[in-house]
């Protein structure tokens, strides 16, 4: 009975998950290594074995749970690493509510049901008929014999590769010697790494002067926005405006906008969307890159700007220890930390304040950085309000949404960024007003998406709204815009990029060089090469975003059963021709990685 049950959640687990190749294999090792632990627990008799079957079981379904959720939102399964950062999920409870549905949660439902089946049925395990310790030997060696067999199987073929990054014991095991593995490199492989960053520290001379220092001895302040999605950019829903103040600055005659920018983040999400763009490096894919890296030594965007005279500081309207910000800000070169604890709450929607009310109070401190000395200030302000699950109270929704279309993610989305849109605005004018507008570089941009794709119960509103399917390339794509009041800029800039190019893009423009770090980002507004986005979440590492192609590596790891589409006519290509830049990639991700992991600036930043 329990086998049976065991091969039931083994098929629904591959389903939720969503396994790319070699599924009969992996349902079918799944159930025969959960036989063999189930044979081994019931070797020995005693009260003991009941109780550790249904540990087990109940285990095994939690992490099965576990992964299918995280799956469902991350494209990706759950590592232990991740699992160290549970403490924070109280905080985005409403948005894990929306990933739940009937084909995860049966993955629990079967728990009450082993415990009062093995309650019920003590003949299973004592007295007549029951199996004994030699019948469940036996029951090991044939499921051990059984999986050694379809593993030699898989390796003649060439596809062990391929389960074992998608089966469901395989991952533990392999995620677990990736955490207790040594990180030490031998001499060669040093050498090796050293040459690399050499060839990047080459590539980030650059002799372009597009738009160079026209921010000079100006105030730098960025805006990251949370959740702000490309789609909605110069977009409208039933003859709706869904960001009309966005869309008058990035066609402002005294604006860049960056129409082919995309996310690049780690596990840390929008914490690891500021690491990546103040600092031009890889984020880290075991744990959130602040939590892991909080001590390291950076020499990023805002060490640069206080090197050159400027006062830097951070604000975020939500609790100062949330991501470890309170800690990896030092490191990251801001002088203070303006956050949940320096506001008054009038209003909260969502996580906390709202994003008028942090706009309009962050004006009182970033006056203070005004009067502060002569010299001008960068302040880095992170939004709050249009955060996922995007409820806003009925006042707020301004957007009239269709009836079918209503209690969507997406049409929660949308009146969410709507309202963020108008407290954007609200806070230039008060720039204005302020009298700091016209001596301002003003930047925005998204931190990551708004809508994971894939997810069906959005098909319907995304599909009618953009016309087109909604693929990773659309839902990883961020706007970011560049406001330089007074100067006579006005232009869209189409070469793809990333938030890994938002440090070298932003320095150019600010008139400044970077003596100290190593950047893999390049100046988007003087392209020296080809350039690509890399991401290691929502796809897989090795994969690329380019002019034309989206290139997705294959989640079981194996790179014949990759796919790649032409951007624009939605049709598949040739993979071989695209070996080369995979791994670059690969290498750079590497490199970036060999930086975290050494603390590689502590030598030569004081």
């Amino acid at each position: 009975m329990l086998e049976l049950m065991m091969l039931i959640k083994s098929i629904i687990y591959a389903n939720a998950i969503k396994i790319d190749n070699n599924e009969t294999y992996i349902i079918v090792l799944t159930f025969f290594i959960s036989c063999a632990i189930f044979s081994l627990i019931s070797w020995k008799s005693g009260d003991k074995k009941k109780r550790n079957i249904v540990v087990f079981y109940s285990l095994i379904s939690i992490l099965m749970f576990a992964n299918a959720v995280y799956f469902s939102y991350f494209n990706t399964l759950l590592s232990i690493n991740v699992l160290s950062q549970a403490r924070q999920l109280n905080t985005v409870k409403n948005s894990i509510k929306h990933l739940l549905d009937f084909s995860k949660i049966i993955l629990l439902l079967d728990i009450p049901f082993v415990y009062y089946y093995l309650n019920k049925k003590e003949k299973v395990f004592k007295g007549k008929g029951a199996l004994k310790s030699e019948d469940y030997k036996n029951i090991f060696k044939t499921s051990s014999v059984f999986v050694l067999s379809i593993l030699i199987y898989l390796f003649g073929i060439g596809e062990l590769k391929s389960v074992i990054n998608q089966e469901f014991y395989s991952h533990q095991a392999v995620d677990f010697y990736h955490i207790v593995k040594s990180d030490r490199k031998s001499l060669a492989e040093e050498q090796t790494i050293e040459d690399g960053l050499k060839q990047i520290e080459k590539r980030m001379k650059n002799e372009g002067q597009n738009y160079h220092g026209i921010g000079k001895g100006k105030n730098l302040i960025v805006i990251q926005v949370e959740s702000l999605a490309n789609f909605v950019m110069f977009r409208d829903y039933d003859g709706q405006e869904i960001t009309p103040n966005l869309n008058k600055l990035a066609s402002s005659p005294h604006s860049l906008y960056y129409n082919n920018y995309f996310q690049l983040i780690g596990k840390g999400n929008t914490s690891d969307a500021e690491f990546v763009s103040l600092n031009s490096l890889y984020p880290s894919m075991e744990k959130p890159t602040y939590f892991q890296y909080a001590d390291n030594k950076f020499y990023g965007l805002p060490w640069l700007m206080r090197d050159n005279g400027y006062t830097a500081w951070a604000f975020h309207g939500y609790k100062r220890d949330f991501w470890n910000r309170d800690e990896a800000y030092i490191n990251q070169g801001f002088e203070r930390f303006i956050a949940e604890d320096n506001f008054n709450f009038t209003e909260e929607i969502g996580f906390g304040i709202t994003d008028k009310d942090f706009f309009n109070q962050s004006m009182f401190y970033l006056n203070q950085l005004d009067q502060k000395d002569e010299n001008p200030f960068f302040a880095f302000l992170v939004t709050l309000t249009s955060h996922n699950p995007y409820e806003m109270p009925e006042e707020y929704q301004k957007i009239n949404i269709k009836e079918e279309h209503k209690d969507s993610l997406t049409a929660n989305y949308l009146q969410s960024i709507h309202y963020t849109d108008e407290a954007i605005a609200e806070f230039i004018q008060n720039l204005k007003d302020n009298g700091l507008y016209d001596d301002s570089v003003i930047v925005i941009y998204g931190d990551h998406f708004a809508i994971n794709a894939g997810l069906e119960t959005e098909e319907e509103i995304l599909n009618y709204l953009l016309g087109r399917p909604y693929d990773y390339d659309m839902m990883m794509n961020i706007p970011l815009i560049i406001h330089v009041p007074n100067e006579n800029l006005g232009k869209t800039i189409t070469t793809v990029g990333s938030q890994l190019d938002f440090y070298p893009t932003i320095a150019n423009i600010m008139g400044y060089e970077n003596t100290k770090g190593i950047t893999f980002g390049m100046d988007l507004n003087n392209p020296i090469r080809e350039n690509y986005v890399f991401p290691q979440t929502y796809l897989y590492k090795g994969s690329f975003i380019s002019q034309d192609y989206m290139f997705q590596f294959s989640r079981d790891g194996v790179y014949e059963n990759s796919k790649v589409i032409n951007r624009f006519t939605r049709r598949e290509e040739d993979i071989n021709k695209f070996m080369d830049v995979t791994s670059r990639g690969i290498r750079e991700i590497d490199l970036s990685d060999y930086i975290l992991k050494n603390n590689y600036f502590m030598e030569y930043i004081k």
